[in-house]
């Protein structure tokens, strides 16, 4: 049995999107279903206060010190480079690394430049450094670290962000039909032939190309959104676009399987859960080109698109076209994406000497 000791912020399922509590409510993080299925591990959580100044990692080190001196474990683990800073050199445990995302390149999106952000850089170089295992949601990711600075004298692994199989796959075409019409007695809207474009996720800075998605919409779409965050409300209020707001997790794959397409709106992610989650559930997936031609491929698992509003009209239309293929496609990959296997690779990882 290992013993790990997490160490996050006072949001810490949030890693450094220190957003509202309506941008995460009902939706999956990534250490909540992967630790939720492991085994031969055991995780205790350890919060900080927000890191915004020197003068806070060096308190924040301190509490961190003295709780370490009366508990012993065999690994501590973060997932973002502010809780990495909380990480005295004179720590003797070993540190994995969860790189979970593209922290430079959001932080810069979501907050601007200032202070945090120059810590954030210096904390991911000293994780970097430090830390004795990394973990990589994609081999995208994982290069990028070696750009940085990673010897290939550490021990890395590539685990993908998943999907919980509990709540995302197909269902069947008569519950999808009471759905429909639920959700058309809700929101008093036709379906009909519409073609039914749906995102679920967060609305921060991150993923403003929501609103470039909206453009795209045509009369022949009902573009559903499923999330909450500041980008809802610049959105258009429009008969053919129903913001939904945040759900519980329970509730997301009812609108993932009313779809004819599911769209996602950022072309640099590289392993977003919505994508797995997408996948589990057998419909096209048309996102932006960027980083997730590793997993995805255009005309198989749907269409990767130049980022103007010409290039994503034509994207919908085609994958409504091509449906039925493309699914299936997706649902072959999503064989090896759930929680519960990712879990188990996860496992196997910390074991190893």
């Amino acid at each position: 049995m290992k013993h790990v000791l997490k160490v996050g912020d006072a949001v810490y399922a949030q890693s450094i999107q220190q957003f509202a509590q309506s941008y995460t409510t009902g939706f999956p993080q990534r250490e909540q279903f992967l630790m939720r299925y492991t085994s031969n591990m055991e995780f205790t959580f350890y919060r900080h206060d927000l890191i915004n100044n020197l003068e806070d990692v060096i308190k924040e080190r301190e509490k961190l010190k003295a709780y370490l001196s009366t508990t012993k474990f065999d690994y501590v683990m973060v997932d973002n480079p502010l809780s990495g800073l909380v990480l005295d050199e004179s720590m003797k445990l070993p540190i994995v690394f969860d790189c979970i995302d593209w922290y430079e390149e959001m932080y810069l999106k979501e907050f601007g430049i200032d202070a945090r952000y120059y810590l954030l850089r210096y904390g991911l170089l000293e994780m970097i450094r430090r830390a004795d295992k990394v973990i990589a949601q994609s081999p995208v990711i994982l290069q990028s670290l070696h750009d940085w600075g990673l010897t290939d004298s550490k021990k890395t692994k590539i685990i993908p962000n998943g999907y919980d199989s509990e709540f995302f796959f197909p269902f069947s075409a008569s519950k999808i039909a009471k759905i429909k019409t639920n959700f058309e007695k809700e929101y008093q809207v036709n379906l009909g032939k519409k073609n039914i474009i749906v995102y679920t996720g967060k609305l921060g800075r991150w993923y403003d190309d929501l609103k470039l998605i909206a453009e795209a919409i045509t009369d022949n779409d009902l573009f559903i959104v499923v999330g909450d965050g500041p980008i809802r409300s610049e959105l258009p209020d429009s008969p053919n676009i129903v913001k939904v707001g945040a759900v519980d997790i329970k509730e997301v794959s009812t609108f993932t399987n009313i779809a004819d397409v599911l769209v996602f709106p950022v072309s640099v992610d590289c392993s977003p859960i919505a994508i797995s989650e997408y996948l589990a559930v057998g419909k096209p997936i048309v996102m932006g080109k960027g980083r997730m031609e590793w997993l995805l491929t255009n005309d198989k698992s749907g269409y990767m698109v130049d980022n103007n509003i010409y290039a994503w009209k034509k994207a919908l239309a085609n994958a409504k076209e091509h449906s039925h293929k493309m699914g299936t496609y997706n649902l072959n990959l999503s064989k090896n994406l759930s929680w519960e296997l990712l879990s188990k690779e996860f496992s196997r990882f910390i074991h190893e000497s």
